[in-house]
């Protein structure tokens, strides 16, 4: 046969060769099955998909306090705790319209970015008799999601700068303001996929500071978006330190390892079950699955829409990364759409101290719907990287799931060093809650 014959058969035969590859590749991720549940203490199976097992914390349903100064923004409700704990709104009013994530400021008064009213509010509870005294605005003129205090200063993060803050007087009003990171995902195509919101984390031991900054769109091959960077602590040095994070919306410090936690909203169009959301630790130079994977190394159904299928072929390169994958901490229900994660202290009561309370802001594309609630996500020690269970502790705001009926969206979370938790709502009902444990179980 002559030469340039063989030379054509050879590259017919790649062709079809890569092609098949893709093929088999695609055809093998077809529809899965629902997620089980993993058995606490043992390694899953690369691979599969699973769920952190669950435990009940025997719940009882209470009505919300709700001072008389708060009635007219919020309707009598009952939600659904731990016993022995309780909830009283802290805060309710005008002020509020998109309230997202707070902080403790250096004078223990709590603050909340309100992204749509652009604006930070400060709320002061002098007496700590659990309701917040007034609402102050601290700063205005900013669309923020996220609000931290470091080093005396507050910073804000918009979904392309983050703004820094300083109140020279100490009045609380913090007139002075300047850009501190400008340009975030400089080079992206901006804005996309609804994931606008930046969340901001600071590590005073190592002097660093971390971003999350979300997907661009439900799945697609993208730089410079669905990562986590690092900065230090002066606004230099950026660099990537986690890779595949469609959108940590979540994240934190673990106030007694050191260590950074996020909390992931997983992508669409896979079912109710696909993909189950995760919590982990984030590793330096880590890669979390998006958008090749989810779970630990389990392929999506490439067949099962237009987004997915635009991904293939997938290569040898997309598959070593995938092969990186580690088991994350804890897998929990497909679109609940986590939010805020908030690790516990030791003012809490005991069967409380080792985990972290996470916010379930709650799914929109899902029958019947889930999430709307905050769980807790409990560990054998403060080191344990994988969660032994995870409880629901407030629940209520869902009502009746199949018809959709809701009344509240829980988003931002904190604790303070008196034993409670500070829950907030950003849709439908907008407020603060306190939710406390009676002095009998501390």
């Amino acid at each position: 046969m002559p030469l340039y014959r063989i030379k054509s058969r050879l590259h017919t035969l790649l062709a079809m060769t890569s092609v098949n590859v893709v093929f088999i590749l695609a055809s093998a991720c077809t529809a899965q099955p629902p997620p089980t549940t993993q058995n606490p203490g043992t390694k899953p199976p690369a691979g599969s998909t699973y769920l952190t097992p669950t435990r009940d914390a025997g719940l009882v349903s209470q009505a919300i306090e709700i001072p008389s100064r708060f009635q007219q923004f919020i309707s009598n409700q009952n939600v659904n705790l731990p016993a022995g704990w309780k909830a009283k709104v802290f805060y309710a009013g005008s002020l509020l319209s998109k309230p997202r994530f707070m902080a403790w400021s250096p004078d223990s008064v709590l603050h909340v970015a309100d992204m749509r009213a652009n604006r930070i509010i400060a709320l002061p509870d002098r007496n700590r008799d659990g309701v917040a005294d007034t609402a102050i605005i601290a700063a205005s003129g900013v669309s923020a999601h996220d609000v931290k205090f470091y080093n005396g200063a507050m910073y804000a993060a918009e979904e392309r700068r983050i703004l820094k803050f300083t109140d020279a007087n100490r009045d609380g009003i913090y007139e002075t303001r300047s850009t501190f990171i400008d340009g975030i995902a400089e080079g992206a195509q901006q804005p996309g996929g609804g994931h606008t919101t930046r969340t901001i984390v600071f590590d005073a031991a190592r002097r660093k500071m971390y971003l999350s900054i979300g997907s661009l769109c439900n799945v697609c091959r993208e730089d410079l978006r669905a990562i986590i960077e690092e900065w230090n602590d002066d606004g230099t040095g950026r660099r990537t330190f986690a890779s595949g994070v469609r959108n940590a919306v979540g994240m934190t410090l673990h106030p007694r390892t050191g260590k950074l936690w996020a909390a992931n909203n997983g992508s669409d169009w896979q079912g109710n079950d696909i993909p189950p959301e995760w919590i982990d630790v984030v590793r330096d130079g880590g890669f979390y699955g998006y958008p090749f994977a989810h779970s630990y190394q389990a392929m999506f159904d490439y067949n099962a829409n237009g987004d997915y299928r635009a991904l293939l072929p997938i290569t040898a390169q997309d598959s070593a990364r995938i092969r990186t994958m580690q088991a994350p901490a804890a897998l929990i229900t497909a679109h609940s759409a986590p939010m805020a994660i908030e690790f516990s202290n030791a003012s809490l009561p005991e069967n409380y101290r080792r985990g972290a309370f996470v916010a379930l802001r709650g799914s929109w594309n899902r029958s019947p719907l889930t999430g709307y609630k905050v769980i807790y996500l409990d560990f054998a020690n403060d080191t344990d990287t994988a969660a032994s269970s995870v409880s629901d502790f407030l629940t209520g705001f869902l009502t009746e799931p199949t018809l959709g009926l809701r009344w509240a969206r829980p988003v931002g979370l904190e604790t303070d060093s008196r034993g409670n938790l500070y829950v907030g709502s950003d849709d439908i009902t907008r407020f603060i809650l306190i939710v406390s444990p009676s002095a009998t179980q501390k």
